[in-house]
C-alpha cells in the first residue's frame, strides 16, 4: 500500500460559539448543503416498518407505542431541524448544543426523560486509504432511540438487516439493547483502526531494520499523531461505558449490563493496545537512532582505517617532497621505484595487521 492510512476529521469552528450563552445551537462542522433525511425503523417481535423523509412532523406521527422506534438524522447542519426535534421529543438545549458541536469530547449524561451518549465514529474510506472521524450522538428513551450523525453512511447496515430479517435478539428487546448493538458496531471500527496501525508499525520496523532513511522519522511521527487522536476518541468512551456497567443509569436494563461490560472490556483492550503501540513507536525511534549511529560508526571506522594506512605513506612522501639540495637518495636512479615498493608493502602490511586484529 503506497499511502499510509490516516485519520481525517472535520475541524470544528469553535470561533462561532465564542460569546454565546450556554445552550446555543450552533453547528461547528464543515459547511454542507441539502436537506437532512430522517429515517425511522420501527419494530417489535412480529413486525418491522420503515420510513424516510425530510419532514419531521411526518415521522413524528408514525411513532408507535409498545414498539422500538429508531430515528436517525443523517446530517447535523440543519440546526432548525435539530431544534424542532428537541421540542418534539423534549430534549434539553444543552444536549442539542452537544449534538451539533462536532468537536465535543465523548460523554454520557442522564436526564429525567432520556439518556444522552455522544462519541466519535471511525469509518474506513478504502478508495482514499484513510479513516474519517465522525461525530455521532444517541438519545435513548423508553421504546425510542434517536441517532444524530454528522454525515450520511454508517457501519449499522448489518444491524438494520438483522432487524428486518428477525435474526438475532434485537426484535424482542428494547431501545437499550439497540444502543448496545450500535455502540458495539462503532467499537468494532475502532478495532479496524488499531489493526491498521499495527500493520503500519510492523512495516516501519521492517523498513528501519533493512534500510533506515530520513523519511522514517516523519512516518513514526505521523503514526504517533494517529495514536494520540485515537486515544482522545477512545478513552472518554471507555469511561462513559463504565458508568453504564456500574448500574448508574435507569435507562439501561440490568439484563444488558453484561453486554455493555463486554464492550467495555473491548475498549480496555484497545486502550492497552494504544499504550503498547505508543511504546513500540518510541522503541522504533530509538532503534532507528541506533541504526543510524551504527551506520555512522561504520563510516567513521572505514575512514579511520584509510587515514591510518596513509599516515606513514604521507610521512614518506613529505620527507622526499622537501627541497633540500643534499639528499643522497635523490641521485640514485632506483630510488623512486624503491620508495613506491616500500609504500606499497607498508600499506598492505598495515591492512593485514588490522584485519588479523579484527579492527574491521
Amino acid at each position: 500500500m503506497s499511502l499510509k492510512k490516516i485519520l481525517k476529521r472535520s475541524q470544528p469552528k469553535l470561533s462561532e460559539k465564542v460569546g454565546l450563552p450556554p445552550g446555543s445551537i450552533v453547528y461547528t462542522g464543515a459547511p454542507k448543503e441539502g436537506k437532512t433525511i430522517i429515517s425511522l425503523l420501527q419494530y417489535d417481535e412480529a413486525n418491522v416498518d420503515e420510513a424516510a423523509t425530510e419532514n419531521l412532523d411526518e415521522i413524528f406521527t408514525k411513532i408507535g407505542k409498545n414498539k422500538v422506534n429508531w430515528l436517525n438524522f443523517n446530517s447535523l447542519h440543519d440546526t432548525d431541524l435539530i431544534i424542532e426535534a428537541g421540542k418534539d421529543f423534549n430534549i434539553h438545549n444543552l444536549t442539542l448544543e452537544d449534538i451539533v458541536h462536532v468537536g465535543h469530547q465523548p460523554k454520557m449524561e442522564e436526564y429525567d426523560n432520556y439518556l444522552f451518549f455522544t462519541l466519535k465514529m471511525i469509518k474506513p474510506e478504502p478508495e482514499e486509504e484513510l479513516f474519517s472521524v465522525e461525530h455521532i450522538s444517541f438519545v435513548v428513551m423508553p421504546d425510542m432511540l434517536i441517532s444524530f450523525q454528522e454525515y450520511k453512511g454508517d457501519p449499522f447496515d448489518n444491524i438494520r438487516e438483522r432487524i428486518r430479517t428477525g435474526k438475532g435478539k434485537a426484535r424482542g428487546r428494547g431501545s437499550d439493547y439497540l444502543l448496545f448493538l450500535l455502540v458495539d458496531a462503532i467499537v468494532d471500527q475502532y478495532l479496524l483502526a488499531i489493526e491498521t496501525v499495527n500493520k503500519s508499525i510492523a512495516n516501519l520496523e521492517l523498513e528501519i531494520f533493512e534500510d533506515p532513511r530520513d523519511h522514517v522519522v516523519s512516518k513514526i511521527i505521523e503514526q504517533k499523531k494517529i495514536i494520540s487522536a485515537l486515544r482522545k476518541i477512545i478513552y472518554p468512551v471507555r469511561d462513559s461505558l463504565k458508568d453504564i456497567t456500574t448500574g448508574e443509569t435507569d435507562f439501561i436494563s440490568e439484563d444488558y449490563y453484561n453486554y455493555f461490560m463486554d464492550v467495555y472490556d473491548h475498549l480496555k483492550n484497545i486502550v492497552e493496545h494504544l499504550d503498547n503501540q505508543r511504546e513500540m513507536l518510541t522503541s522504533l525511534m530509538e532503534f532507528y537512532m541506533t541504526q543510524i549511529s551504527n551506520q555512522m560508526n561504520k563510516v567513521m571506522q572505514t575512514l579511520t582505517i584509510i587515514a591510518t594506512i596513509f599516515i606513514p605513506l604521507t610521512f614518506l612522501a613529505g620527507i622526499y617532497g622537501m627541497n633540500f639540495q643534499y639528499m643522497p637518495e635523490l641521485a640514485w636512479k632506483w630510488s623512486y621505484p624503491l620508495l613506491l615498493i616500500i609504500m606499497l608493502v607498508l600499506g598492505i602490511g598495515m591492512y593485514i595487521y588490522m584485519r588479523r586484529r579484527r579492527w574491521f
